[in-house]
């Protein structure tokens, strides 16, 4: 944890240049260790150059010289820090100054988090605990805070009858942290890695699956207060009022201006509108635009219609052309709309979308919706004589007000804080006389807080079966800022044995067995009932829409077949990640029944498929020789892919991403395109995949660490396909 060590250390290791001279002392570490063996190799050295070379990791520079282990015996240093950005990088940038530029931001970023909990005056720890995965601890302080911001906007607005107001929307996206989204190569211009853009409410799975996303169970305000800012602007015409705007997924957007494209995925109309203070911006669109008659590079700009969203809301066909201008200023835009087939979600799924406003549209006002615009003629040689009868809308907009008070403004500053600092910590529940008393318990969680006298508190709950916390052990700070606590279980908590310690392991433990102890039968039960929870949201709302490959193994399951247990065993794949077509999952390795390779009929199309792709590709290898390979390679280095090497009759999973990214010409490209690192190997082993440039030579040995490291995502990956082929 970069933050731990002294911000005089930083100070001196990050000016050190990869000729720089150091010394290390005497062996301090453990003998009985392995950083003792480590140290001895690299201990060696005389440079700074050579350390990392001799297998020191970047904390290690910190540490030992932190302990005094290593010092700098001279010049040449940097006359500042090197610097954190790597878009600096160029010719002149070698291993070590990137190394070094690395660790200087990741000591920004721990920096800032440290920065937020002093902030919102919490621990730090408090931040990390509950966080969901793929994002930093930051942009979870952050996202809490609009979460926090919505929460009590809403509140204020019931208890009022006030209207949410645009300031009241673009206060929460200002507090919103964005994901850098790589995947959105239809709205990037060239040159742009990522766009700031997320989506709350539904998302579609490649395998036809729906589920809601992990943003908006976290952050339920948020999308909340979206759909109610909705509500209160809508216009009456055409009973919008009244009905309402029906939708599945609301997507949010920050400071780009998507080139002309279509959306792919869309169904039925959407609304949009933009917030912020900045010129330019427009939305430029093509009412008339059919993608079945033309490609959208045939569409000419005099037949756009530019719209100024800020002062609009707009109902429009997403999959019709459109694009933005630039501008100038900061500008965010929220977008309401459905995804295909969105009448097959389920009825938790609806309740789960419905809690935070997002109505999703059945089949019936599916076909409501689609009647507020008017079908597209298309343009030029292949344009449609408009038909006789009533006015035609492609479009409609609305104007919206200039001028509302917004609700966020009679919110004090002290109610602002207590409600970010209490969304942070977990209080003892109340004791309701009505309810019994927990006598089993599931699991544990802790948390933490800082009292009137400044001393840190940390509690400790046990969570019962029916999802009540009950308060088990309290620790209290021995001195302000000294990280030292003295835990000790509540007088009422008398489950197990008194505790009294300074150590927060054997916290863990006495929870632990607390757990085990008593809700043996009630841990069980509730994982039946989770992993029920995650068949249902899974498999479509409508029973008689399953797929030939769901059928055979219903089938499968009425009539199982008696296989020797020893048939039944498999070796994981030890890659990160496997893809869903990849040979090496258990999915695709066996029947559900468990039974061996005796392929049920609904399995024999796909693979007819694959055999009839066989021509199209390369030699297939085995895994340990595609590593190899792999490790070898460099980010730059030139490859090619099978046409077609996948298609929705061998890959349903994986084909669409497989014709984005064959159009790479070397691995760097194709992580940008959408390959994952199982994709990689998985297409090398099966010869979809052909590597045509140089490939490094010599032995694979730990000091090529050095220069993966300094590759980005691929230095990366080659180090954890260096891991899994040791173990091979």
């Amino acid at each position: 944890m970069p933050c731990t060590y002294k911000t005089e250390t930083y100070n001196e290791v990050l000016r050190w240049l990869d000729n720089t001279p150091i010394k290390y002392a005497a062996n301090p570490k453990l003998k009985t260790s392995k950083s003792f063996v480590r140290y001895a190799k690299y201990a060696k050295a005389k440079t700074v150059g050579e350390a990392l070379r001799f297998g020191t990791l970047y904390l290690d520079l910190l540490f030992d010289h932190e302990h005094g282990h290593l010092k700098a015996t001279g010049q040449p240093k940097r006359k500042q820090l090197v610097s954190p950005d790597n878009s600096e990088w160029d010719d002149s940038w070698n291993a070590t100054d990137k190394i070094l530029s690395k660790m200087h931001a990741k000591w920004i970023t721990w920096s800032k988090t440290f920065e937020v909990a002093d902030r919102l005056g919490v621990d730090r720890r408090n931040l990390t605990s509950n966080k969901m995965g793929g994002i930093s601890v930051e942009m979870h302080a952050q996202r809490m805070e609009a979460q926090v911001m919505a929460k009590l906007i809403l509140e204020e607005a019931d208890s009022k009858g006030l209207l949410i107001t645009d300031a009241d929307v673009l206060h929460v996206l200002k507090l919103w942290a964005f994901k850098e989204n790589t995947t959105r190569q239809n709205v990037t211009k060239e040159g742009i890695d990522f766009v700031n853009s997320d989506t709350l409410g539904l998302l579609a799975g490649y395998d036809g699956t729906f589920h809601v996303n992990q943003s908006t169970r976290h952050y339920p305000a948020v999308p909340h207060l979206l759909t109610r800012w909705l509500k209160d602007h809508l216009p009456d015409e055409c009973g919008l009022k009244e009905k309402g705007f029906h939708h599945t997924s609301i997507n949010v957007n920050r400071g780009y201006a998507a080139k002309l494209h279509r959306d792919g995925n869309n169904e039925g109309p959407s609304m949009i509108a933009a917030f912020g203070e900045f010129t330019g911006g427009e939305l430029n669109y093509w009412p008339e635009d059919d993608k079945t008659k033309a490609t959208i590079d045939k569409l000419r700009q005099e037949d756009r219609k530019t719209l100024d969203l800020r002062r609009q809301l707009l109902l429009f066909d997403g999959n019709r052309g459109h694009s933005v201008e630039d501008f100038q200023g900061e500008r965010y835009s929220i977008v309401f709309f459905s995804i295909g087939k969105s009448h097959k979600v389920n009825e938790k799924q609806r309740q789960l979308l419905m809690d935070v406003g997002i109505r999703v549209p059945d089949a019936k006002s599916l076909v409501d919706m689609k009647t507020l615009l008017s079908p597209p003629l298309g343009y030029g040689d292949v344009a449609e004589k408009a038909p006789a009868g009533p006015k035609r809308h492609p479009l409609r907009f609305w104007a919206r007000p200039k001028k509302e008070k917004a609700v966020v403004s009679g919110l004090s500053k002290e109610k602002i804080h207590q409600a970010i600092e209490a969304a942070r910590c977990v209080e003892p529940p109340e004791d309701d006389e009505d309810l019994p008393a927990e006598s089993s318990f599931v699991s544990f969680q802790m948390t933490r807080k800082t009292n009137a006298e400044g001393l840190k508190v940390v509690m400790a709950f046990l969570k019962g079966a029916s999802g009540r916390l009950m308060l088990a052990i309290e620790g209290m700070e021995e001195k302000k800022d000294s990280a030292k606590f003295h835990y000790q279980s509540v007088p009422s908590c008398t489950l197990g044995k008194a505790l009294d310690t300074h150590r927060l392991g054997e916290v863990r433990k006495w929870l632990q067995e607390v757990v085990t102890k008593t809700g043996g039968a009630a841990l069980a039960e509730l994982k039946k009932k989770k992993k029920g929870k995650a068949a249902e949201e899974k498999a479509p709302a409508v029973a008689s829409e399953k797929s030939p490959m769901a059928s055979a193994k219903a089938s499968a399951k009425e009539s199982p077949a008696k296989t020797p247990e020893k048939s039944r065993k498999r070796t994981a794949s030890t890659t990160p990640g496997a893809p869903e077509d990849a040979p090496s999952t258990k999915k695709q390795r066996r029947g559900s029944s468990g039974a061996k390779d005796e392929a049920p009929p609904g399995k024999k199309p796909r693979q007819e498929a694959k055999a009839a792709l066989a021509h199209g590709r390369g030699p297939s290898i085995s895994k340990k020789e595609a590593l190899e390979q792999l490790c070898r390679c460099s980010e730059s280095t030139s490859l090619t892919y099978a046409p077609d090497g996948k298609t929705a009759e061998s890959h349903k999973g994986s084909y669409e991403r497989y014709q984005r990214y064959a159009a790479a010409t070397n691995f760097k490209e194709g992580l940008e395109l959408g390959s994952g690192p199982a994709d990689i190997v998985y297409d090398l082993q099966a010869g979809l995949l052909k590597i045509t440039g140089t490939k490094r030579k010599g032995t694979l040995l730990a000091a090529d660490k050095l220069a993966a490291a300094a590759e980005g995502r691929f230095g990366k990956l080659a180090g954890k396909w260096r891991e899994a082929l040791s173990q091979l």
